[in-house]
């Protein structure tokens, strides 16, 4: 792990320190965390404010609220999603203060609500981006909060509000609006009340649905049995109470408080280590300061990063409570000089420090923590391998051989099954054949069988080893063949021997050509270059001998080889046509398509009379492909489809990039 010598600390503790000039002061909406202030800064209650709390607990408590559900185990953001729109009074407002959200983007969250909504009483969705509000409507089009339509009709909207923006936000929520609260592991008081009174009419207008991950609920539902036994009750409710919960936060409290006095008083040490070195100087004299002084006054401030392994595990571990460590580092450090806050600290650690015991030596154990971490983060990256398997033996059938041969009668290619294969057949044995609608490819793409042969298979899924498609071999200007390298090697010899060179007047119908897939903007596919072809179809002064690959076939090899990326608009749109979707932006007769229900939400047009309608005949795939696709662009690439790239936009968002 990366380390330096010495490290110079800054906390709380400097930044308000009482020896400067200026007055600091500052403010916050809750005093949970008064314990873990530094000693010379005071908290002011006003005093017409000391019943805040009460009201706040008061209001929270309402029978209203008492609403609790558990979620089961595995649940993913969208499986939460469901249940939450299924509630009955309409919840619009999601306040992750759990983090239960986790396996999604702000966006994915509040697009995928808006489609699970009532289309009759929903029209937006609102989340936040970095710090700035965004809304999504039914047309999926994004756009700032302030200046769109639905700053203006809240009641319209759903509003998702991610874990670290359920405090300092600020909506206006309609009277009667309710709110999902999910409830993650260590959540304190704090964060709970600062995210329900998000909603400010809290206990008179607004309500209350609490949501758990199946950790919490065991957690709350042991607290409650271990209250049950200290009453000595008998029987114990099974049912949750909003009480139940409360209990279950301050326990959180407590635990987070205790954990951040630990933390506190270590960080006194180090301020008061700071503050012996900077009381030898006379500040009030107008000496000039040396370089050699400042070097001193920084040697004397900096604190060992870099530590032994005798220091770190040589010393005995003993169970001590935070007030007991923290004598035994103060008296190690040998710090004398601010006797003030060793009071005052010594003071708050024995009244609040409890009688809780941490195994614990003298090296400061939230500084092994940081290097633990920092030592996890800087570890290599470990990728998931294929297992060890054995490749098939290469073989050359005479037929493919026989392909090159441009004089002899065209070859009936479906008569060839054993040698050649719809190319739908690449993806046999893997989890991509069921999805790909085998029947639903072009009648003119194949794979020959050593293509479509990699490994020595003994029935395990074939996904890692897709043998990646850069050969094609077009037979006759009329068919492709994706063929593997190894008989790329051989057509090639052949064709140059068949034919070295070429008049004007030779008209090459069977080429073998370089395919690749276009993982980055403006990267040259080579598959129409002229003067890689082989033979080489370029005579000087005339146009190419060879067959153009046309976008319409184009697009389909695309869609199989990975790419990412198209060079002219004309591409986009002949794929987005083999497809059959229909992504934004829209031409008015497309926009009312998909008003009518025409139009996925993806952008695919399932029915065949309104693919007809909106000129996406082309397509001829039964079911939406998009899944496949997507699955299929993240296995040639080893990585998920870029929302920036035009692919990425149309399978993600249903949006075309610009050309």
């Amino acid at each position: 792990a990366k380390q330096f010598p010495h490290k110079l600390v800054a906390s709380a503790w400097d930044l308000s320190s009482s020896s400067r000039e200026k007055i600091i002061t500052g403010f916050s909406g809750t005093n949970d965390t008064q314990l873990l202030l530094p000693v010379h800064i005071q908290q002011c209650d006003l005093p017409e404010l000391l019943k805040t709390d009460a009201i706040v607990l008061n209001n929270l408590l309402c029978p209203k609220n008492d609403h609790f559900q558990v979620l089961p185990i595995g649940t993913n953001s969208d499986g939460l999603l469901e249940r939450i729109v299924a509630e009955k009074p309409m919840i619009q407002v999601i306040l992750d203060v759990g983090a239960l959200f986790i396996d999604g983007t702000n966006r994915y969250i509040a697009v995928k609500w808006l489609e699970l909504s009532d289309k009759t009483k929903i029209d937006y969705a609102v989340y936040f981006e970095s710090d700035a509000i965004f809304v999504c409507n039914r047309q999926y089009q994004h756009h700032v909060f302030l200046t769109s339509p639905a700053s203006e009709r809240l009641d319209r909207c759903v509003f998702y509000l991610d874990e670290i923006h359920t405090r300092g936000t600020d909506f206006k929520f309609p009277n009667e609006f309710r709110a999902a609260i999910t409830l993650g592991n260590g959540l304190t008081k704090d964060r709970l009340v600062q995210a329900c009174m998000r909603m400010r009419k809290l206990g008179q207008h607004h309500w209350l649905y609490f949501w758990s991950s199946n950790e919490v609920y065991q957690q709350i539902r042991s607290i409650k049995k271990s209250r049950s036994a200290l009453n000595k009750k008998g029987t114990v409710d099974e049912r949750i109470s909003l009480t139940d919960i409360l209990l279950w936060v301050y326990e959180n409290t407590q635990l987070a408080t205790w954990d951040g006095l630990h933390l506190w008083a270590t960080q006194s040490l180090s301020f008061q280590h700071k503050m012996a070195a900077f009381q030898r100087i006379d500040w009030k004299q107008n000496q000039t300061f040396a370089k050699i002084t400042m070097d001193k006054i920084a040697q004397e401030c900096l604190e060992a990063e870099a530590l032994e392994l005798k220091s770190m595990y040589g010393e005995s571990k003993v169970f001590q409570n935070i007030y007991e460590i923290y004598l035994a580092r103060y008296k190690h450090f040998k710090i004398n000089l601010s006797a003030d806050i060793h009071e005052a600290v010594c003071k708050r650690l024995r009244t609040y420090g409890g009688l809780k015991k941490l195994q614990t030596q003298l090296l400061d154990e939230e500084q092994q923590r940081e290097l633990e971490r920092e030592q996890e983060l800087q570890e290599e990256r470990q990728q998931k391998r294929p297992p060890v398997v054995r490749p098939v033996e290469p073989r050359l059938h005479d037929e493919i051989m026989a392909l090159c041969d441009m004089h002899s009668p065209m070859l009936d290619l479906s008569k060839l099954r054993s040698i050649l294969h719809p190319i739908a057949n690449a993806f046999l044995d893997t989890s991509f054949y069921r999805e790909c609608q085998p029947h639903r490819w072009p009648q003119n793409l194949w794979v020959t069988d050593e293509f479509q042969r990699v490994i020595q298979t003994q029935g395990e899924s074939l996904d890692p080893f897709l043998r990646p498609p850069r050969w094609i071999l077009i037979y006759r200007s009329q068919h492709v063949i994706f063929v593997s390298s190894f008989e790329a090697n051989h057509l090639m010899k052949q064709l140059r021997n068949l034919y070295p060179t070429q008049s004007s007047q030779t008209s090459l119908t069977t080429t073998l050509r370089l395919i690749l897939p276009r993982t980055r903007q403006g990267q040259s596919i080579l598959v129409n270059t002229p003067s890689l072809t082989t033979p080489i179809s370029i005579v000087p002064g005339h146009r190419p001998l060879c067959f153009p690959v046309p976008n319409e076939c184009l697009v389909a090899l695309f869609v199989f080889n990975g790419t990412l990326y198209f060079e002219s608009e004309s591409e986009q749109i002949a794929y987005c046509h083999f497809l059959g979707i229909c992504p934004k932006p829209r031409s008015d007769i497309e926009k009312d398509a998909f008003e009518k229900g025409w139009v996925n939400i993806d952008g695919f047009v399932e029915k065949l009379e309104h693919r007809a309608a909106l000129q996406l005949q082309r397509c001829h795939f039964l079911t939406n492909p998009l899944g496949f696709v997507r699955k299929l662009v993240e296995n040639r690439n080893n990585a998920h489809s870029p929302r920036i790239s035009h692919v990425g936009s149309i399978l993600i968002d249903a949006v075309k990039h610009p050309l």
